[in-house]
C-alpha cells in the first residue's frame, strides 16, 4: 500500500516484492508532482521564495490619453517573517485608500507574492502591509489600484532581499542489517544523511532529512536495493533555504 500526501507526506508498507517496485516505478509516483510546473522546470510544488530582510515600495498608475484619466497610488511594506508563519497582511493606510477599493488593493499584492521574484514561486513567510496611497474622485478604478499594488508589492519584496526556499522531508526507513549500509549510501546520493537508531532485533531503523523534490526516487531506490524488505515512511520537514541557488531560471532548470 503507498500513500502520498503534500510536501513528501507518505507512508510505504513493506515487505514488497520486486513486481510491485516495478509497478511504482512505472506509475512513477505521479501524486506526488502534482505542483504546477512554472518557468520551464520550476516546480511550485517544492519550492517557494521568502525574504531576509524588509522593503517598500511605491506603485504609481497614471495615464491620460485625451478622455477620462486612470490613477492609482499604493505604496505596500514587505518584511520577514519567522520560518513556518506563512503570510501576514496588514492595513495601515485608512481612508488614503478608499474603502471601495480596498479588495482590489489586496488582491494586486496577492498577484505579485502568489508571483514571487526571484524564480516564479510563491512567497511565504512574510508579511504585507499596506502603508499609504492616493486616489483621484474620478479617475481611480478598482483596476488601476489592482495593477499600483502588485507594482508596489513587487518593487518591495526585492528591496527585502528575495531568497528561494526548497521543501524537505523527514524519511523513516526500516531495513534488515544487511541493507544498512546500501541504504545509507543511497539516501546520501539523495542529498540527506541517515542516522541509525540502536536496535537489538534483526533490523535498523534510520532517519533522514533530505530535498522532498527527492523522496519519490529515493523510495523507488530503496525498495529496489532492499529487495523490497525496506519499510519507509516520509512526512513534511518544513523548508529551508535553497543551498547556492542559482542566478537565474535558465540556471534553476540546469541544476534540476
Amino acid at each position: 500500500m503507498i500513500h502520498l500526501r503534500e510536501l513528501g507526506q507518505l507512508s510505504v508498507f513493506s515487505p514488497l516484492n520486486l513486481a510491485l517496485y516495478h509497478q511504482v516505478v512505472g506509475l512513477k509516483l505521479p501524486i506526488l508532482g502534482t505542483g504546477t510546473a512554472m518557468n520551464n522546470g520550476l516546480d511550485r510544488f517544492f519550492y517557494r521564495e521568502t525574504v531576509q530582510g524588509s522593503g517598500v515600495g511605491d506603485g504609481k498608475v497614471v495615464r491620460q490619453r485625451g478622455g477620462p484619466g486612470v490613477y492609482a497610488h499604493v505604496r505596500v511594506g514587505v518584511r520577514a517573517l519567522n520560518r513556518g508563519q506563512g503570510t501576514v497582511f496588514a492595513w495601515n493606510a485608512g481612508l488614503n485608500i478608499p474603502a471601495k477599493f480596498a479588495a482590489a488593493v489586496t488582491q494586486g499584492i496577492q498577484d505579485a507574492m502568489n508571483a514571487g521574484v526571484s524564480a516564479g514561486l510563491e512567497l511565504t513567510d512574510a508579511c504585507a502591509s499596506v502603508e499609504d496611497g492616493s486616489y483621484h474622485e474620478e479617475d481611480s478604478t478598482a483596476d488601476a489600484f489592482r495593477e499600483a499594488a502588485a507594482k508596489a508589492a513587487t518593487e518591495a519584496i526585492r528591496q527585502a532581499g528575495p531568497v528561494v526556499l526548497e521543501a524537505l522531508s523527514l524519511v523513516t526507513v526500516t531495513v534488515p542489517t544487511n541493507f544498512v549500509e546500501a541504504v545509507e549510501a543511497t539516501v546520501a546520493l539523495h542529498g540527506g544523511e541517515a542516522r541509525a537508531t540502536p536496535s537489538e532485533t534483526p533490523s535498523r531503523t534510520l532517519e533522514a532529512s533530505l530535498p522532498a523534490s527527492n523522496v519519490t526516487n529515493l523510495i523507488a531506490e530503496l525498495l529496489q536495493i532492499s529487495d523490497g524488505h525496506a519499510s519507509i515512511s516520509s512526512r513534511s520537514g518544513g523548508f529551508r533555504l535553497r543551498p547556492d541557488p542559482p542566478d537565474t531560471i535558465e540556471q534553476w532548470v540546469a541544476r534540476r
